[in-house]
């Protein structure tokens, strides 16, 4: 109805678009998401799909799904960059919720994240992911959590190391804040607030802002413009609202060579200049940790399942009345 009123365009809706039609343990349905694609560009007048949330873990276990789905889903982008390799520059942008490099934190919070991987080989995950969409134009949109509840420092510089070795990755790097949602076992927790943000977490809040400035803007004049504006934000705004902790993070932002902040910073990249080739590939095997979702430590029911389950008699004998 729409595409009949004159638009053009379509988003994707979705938590995570590999579990559509999903298969046992969280298998991903190819041929279904192929039927979905196609049938949503053979609509007359529509030019643009824009895709919504994947997961990384599907993509290492079998890279033949993206593979499948890139020339699906590529040239139906809106997104262009200079370093695609599509004939017309196109490059899709599903968004990816990465979260930590902690290992502890995504075992504590998020582990079925990366199934059928475990917690301690998500770093692996990542980079192995990444590198795979890349190489077929999928540039995600990269989310982090800050100040998840417990996090210590060397929670956050795991997450920083886990940036440094995306530093050739294409994409862009969202840092978000930690929000408790309504009815899970996290809900009492505190919000993360820019006011109390350490150290490291500004490092890490700016390093991916520089990341997406040289990504998206490298070598225009817009980097001139922050190397100028930033100084006079620090000293005018900047260091009254949250003291000096953000003196060497919003100077690498700004630009300035990381010979003279390196012994205030976590991550060094002296020396470093960023490849338009992108990341190297990462051809280690990953060994997935888990089976089936019905593992001791997971513990997981994919919708395949919920078939199976049954209500209680309670419930029955209440629908029934």
């Amino acid at each position: 109805m729409n595409a009949s009123e004159g638009a053009d365009s379509v988003l994707l809706a979705s938590e995570d678009m590999f579990l559509y039609e999903q298969l046992p343990n969280f298998e991903t349905n190819v041929p279904a998401l192929e039927r979905l694609f196609k049938g949503i560009v053979s609509v007359p007048g529509i030019e643009l799909m824009q895709t919504s949330h994947i997961t990384m873990a599907p993509v290492v276990k079998d890279p033949s799904i993206i593979e499948r789905l890139a020339p699906l889903i590529v040239p139906y982008s809106h997104v262009q960059h200079k370093s695609s390799t599509h004939p017309d520059k196109r490059a899709a942008d599903p968004i990816i919720g990465l979260e930590t490099g902690s290992a502890r934190l995504f075992d504590t919070y998020m582990k079925g994240k990366g199934y059928p991987y475990k917690s301690r080989q998500w770093r692996d995950v990542v980079l192995k992911g990444m590198e795979i969409l890349n190489r077929h134009n999928l540039f995600p949109m990269c989310t982090f959590i800050i100040g998840l509840p417990g996090e210590t420092r060397e929670d956050t510089k795991q997450s920083l190391d886990l940036l440094y070795d995306l530093r050739d990755a294409k994409g862009t790097f969202v840092p978000t804040f930690f929000v408790p949602l309504e009815d899970t076992r996290i809900q009492k927790k505190d919000s993360a607030k820019l006011i109390d943000m350490t150290d490291l977490q500004w490092e890490f809040f700016f390093t991916c802002w520089r990341y997406n400035l040289e990504f998206w803007k490298g070598g225009s004049r817009v980097n001139a413009k922050f190397s100028l504006g930033v100084p006079i934000y620090y000293s005018k705004m900047g260091k009254r609202l949250f003291g000096e902790v953000i003196k060497y993070p919003i100077a690498r932002f700004a630009g300035v060579p990381d010979r003279f902040l390196r012994k205030h910073l976590h991550l060094d990249f002296t020396g470093h200049k960023r490849n338009p080739n992108g990341m190297q590939p990462f051809d280690r095997e990953i060994v997935p940790g888990f089976k089936n979702v019905r593992e001791q430590g997971l513990n997981l029911i994919d919708a395949s399942q919920l078939h199976h389950l049954r209500p209680s008699s309670n419930a029955a004998d209440t629908s029934a009345v």
